[in-house]
Order: structure tokens, then C-alpha cells, then sequence
């Protein structure tokens, strides 16, 4: 699935400091502009970080003591999100975290995408390969243009 003709988009990430909530928060301003209805969430390891933001109906996250013994999420959020048929997901995570590759995988999406890694092999459908100094930013604009790449290929 191409990025143009996507109306309804997932992103989950890992969200470890304020800069990485920014990045989100623009790449979320962007795809709204271009009328796309957005969902993100967020697994945060540090509740106290998420009290720096003010709360947005886009926007939901999920923290430790919301995972089960083996760091499968089970809250609520987690469920809705995972039972929405996004046309897109995009997996902004940069590092493997096991409560966000149980989202990834549990997701009803029509089509993923993400940073390339062996645990993501199987649950991605367009995997991106970028260099370890790299960053989020860098992994939004490499989804972007993949995406934009692939739209009006393999589709009806």
C-alpha cells in the first residue's frame, strides 16, 4: 500500500525522550494535513516523561506495568489499536522492543513497514534497511520515499 492512497495510518514507536516525541508529533502533523487519519502509540518506559505533553486524541501510549510475564502488552489501548484495519502501519521503533514487536505483529493492518531487523523479518511487509548512526528522522524520510515510491504498483 502505497503512502498516497493510505486514509488510515498506525505508527507505533518506542518514545525514550521529548526529541522522539517532536519527530512523531511532525510526521503526524504532516500525514494530517494531507487528510489521513492518524494513530499513534507509543510504548514509554519512563511514565514520567509522558507528563510533558499535553494530551492529543491521536495519541496513546503504553508503559510497563501494562505488560503481562512474557512483556505482551494487555491494555485496552494497546487492543484497539492492534484491532484497527489501518490500511498502513508504520513501526517507527529504531531498536527491537518486545512490547512493540507483540503490537506489530498482533496489528490487523493491511500492510507494515519499518526499520529492517531479523525479529521484524516476518511481520514486516516493506522492511528498511538504514545505517546504525542513523535516526528516527532519517527512518520517517526513508519510509516516505519508499512508500511514495511504491504507490499505484501491486495494488488493484
Amino acid at each position: 500500500m502505497g503512502l498516497s492512497k493510505a486514509r488510515n495510518i498506525g505508527l507505533v514507536y518506542y518514545l525514550p525522550d521529548e526529541e522522539s516525541y517532536r519527530t512523531v508529533s511532525a510526521f503526524v502533523k504532516k500525514l494530517q494535513e494531507q487528510g489521513k487519519v492518524v494513530k499513534a502509540l507509543a510504548y514509554v518506559e519512563n511514565r514520567r516523561l509522558t507528563g510533558l505533553f499535553l494530551p492529543k486524541l491521536s495519541y496513546d501510549f503504553f508503559y510497563p506495568s501494562g505488560l503481562g510475564w512474557n512483556y505482551k502488552p494487555r491494555t485496552l489501548r494497546v487492543k484497539d489499536f492492534t484491532d484497527t484495519p489501518f490500511d498502513l502501519l508504520l513501526d517507527l521503533s529504531l531498536a527491537d522492543k518486545l512490547p512493540l514487536l507483540f503490537v506489530t505483529a498482533m496489528s490487523k493492518a493491511k500492510f507494515k513497514a519499518g526499520m529492517q531487523s531479523d525479529a521484524r523479518s516476518r511481520l514486516l511487509d516493506l522492511m528498511i534497511s538504514l545505517d546504525n548512526k542513523k535516526g528516527l528522522q532519517d527512518l520517517i524520510e526513508q519510509l516516505e520515499h519508499y512508500l511514495n515510491i511504491i504507490n499505484g504498483k501491486y495494488e488493484d
